[in-house]
């Protein structure tokens, strides 16, 4: 059968990402129906030809039966390949159904740091028998004992490690017997006899190291190391910072407990800030197509807490029915000083609740950063305010209704910045996630004082106004 190396011509198109999914879902439609017409082995055939990478994406499409099929078909070396492409949650969704010893199999196969991710993603009973019916958990269970997000729970165990008092020579030797897993190696650990990390050693410079030069002699004693308790968030910042290809991850008493390679931090990366954003907006946790009930828990205590808010500006608005009552116009006014002080106060609760995120926020500039966003707010303000004061004046043929108007949405710009700025920089203070639901929060000041605002300087202009 013609293999595909890459993806039938029928689905290829200028746009990338349409691209990708129409590639994926051309592969899913000719093994979907090679089972509908009972061709199983001719399915299975196909299905190995295609890269682990899309393997997982059919898989992961493909209806119950079809999926259970191919798992049966395949030996645990090849799941265990596209275990690597997938998410840990995508996997346990996979192997429902699947007896616990065959599962046991398919996770000797796959590397310790995904076969961790996976048990720890497993409902506790069927974790403990799956891990309990494992040829080789040496290092697994020491990966179970850290947590997710934690450097120890990132990390790999499996890495180039000599020791000091060796010879460039025998180090040559023992890389050697890594092969073909050494081929993407650019450096290595150097650990001294109690494992406790103390160099690092390029491949190269070992390579032009004469043969009976200690390995101690030549390695660099100066390196980036973090424990195995250090946030996985920071551990993704240090190796930004230092542009480094691996982080040696180390515990209390310096001995070397694996590494996080860059391609790690790349999940991490795109973890945390999708982490973020989802918290800001409230429904941290969810995701698409993913259990109505986590959906409803989620958003809903966020929606309600909202609709508090909301009757908070609704009683604001009461305290000037009279005032509305005399100038009607007031009320075609109001949405544009609550609106555009939500998007300005969201526009600076996203920035800084993303710089926070990546360490550009330390705690001694938390003023200077205020005092920088409530001059933007000022002049976003006054800009703002001149163009809608014009808008109303040429509209409804008042002057001071376009007065009014302009140094409400000035002042409540004010209000946007200081609460983008504020709230996170606060529940920093009492050591609460900055992007827990801010942007509710912001809404809720931009609501409240915006109408606040208007409607108050209109009560104080009235006469003016009539």
């Amino acid at each position: 059968m013609e293999q595909w190396p890459h993806p039938p011509p029928e689905t290829e198109t200028t746009e990338q990402d349409h691209s990708r999914n129409s590639q994926v879902q051309a592969l899913v439609q000719e093994t979907r129906k090679l089972f509908e017409a009972g061709e199983g082995e001719a399915a299975l055939a196909f299905f190995r030809q295609i890269h682990p990478a899309d393997q997982g994406e059919i898989l992961v499409e493909l209806g119950r039966g079809p999926r259970q099929e191919l798992l049966t078909w395949l030996t645990p070396d090849e799941i265990a390949q596209i275990l690597d492409h997938i998410e840990p949650e995508e996997a346990v969704g996979l192997f429902e159904g699947v007896e616990a010893p065959v599962l046991s199999q398919i996770l000797d196969e796959a590397s310790p740091d995904v076969a961790t991710d996976i048990l720890k993603d497993l409902p506790l009973d069927r974790s403990w028998e799956i891990l309990g019916g494992m040829r080789d958990t040496e290092e697994v269970v020491p990966l179970l004992q850290h947590p997710d997000d934690t450097a120890g729970g990132v990390m790999t165990p499996h890495y180039p490690v000599v020791r000091e008092s060796i010879s460039a020579g025998n180090a040559l030797d023992e890389l050697r017997f890594l092969s073909p897993d050494a081929e993407d190696i650019s450096s290595i650990f150097v650990v001294d006899d109690e494992n406790k990390l103390v160099g690092t050693l390029s491949v190269t410079r070992l390579a032009l190291a004469r043969p009976h030069v200690m390995v101690g002699d030549i390695a660099h004693r100066e390196f980036i190391a973090v424990r195995t308790d250090t946030d996985q968030e920071e551990s993704a910042r240090l190796m930004e910072h230092y542009n480094l290809n691996q982080l040696p991850v180390v515990d209390q008493e310096g001995r070397l407990r694996g590494v996080i390679l860059a391609e790690d931090m790349v999940d991490v990366v795109e973890e945390e800030a999708t982490e973020d954003m989802y918290r800001i907006a409230g429904v941290a946790g969810e995701r698409v197509f993913g259990p109505l009930k986590n959906s409803l828990r989620n958003r809903l205590p966020w929606l309600y807490m909202n609709l508090a808010t909301a009757f908070l500006a609704a009683l604001v608005i009461s305290f000037f029915e009279s005032t509305i009552a005399q100038v009607v116009a007031l009320a075609v006014f109001l949405p544009v000083v609550a609106g555009q002080g939500g998007i300005g106060g969201t526009q600076t609760v996203t920035i800084v609740v993303r710089s926070m995120a990546l360490g550009e926020v330390p705690a001694g500039v938390g003023l200077r950063l205020l005092a920088q966003e409530l001059v933007l707010g000022l002049i976003n303000g006054a800009l703002l305010g001149i163009v809608v004061g014009m808008i109303a004046f040429a509209w409804k043929g008042n002057p001071f209704l376009g007065v009014v108007l302009g140094l409400a949405l000035m002042g409540n710009m004010l209000v946007a910045a200081l609460a983008g700025a504020g709230v996170p920089l606060l529940l920093r203070q009492l050591h609460l996630d900055p992007a827990v639901s801010s942007a509710v929060f912001v809404t809720t000041f931009t609501d409240v004082f915006g109408f606040l605002l208007f409607l108050g300087l209109a009560a104080a202009f009235i006469q003016f106004l009539l």
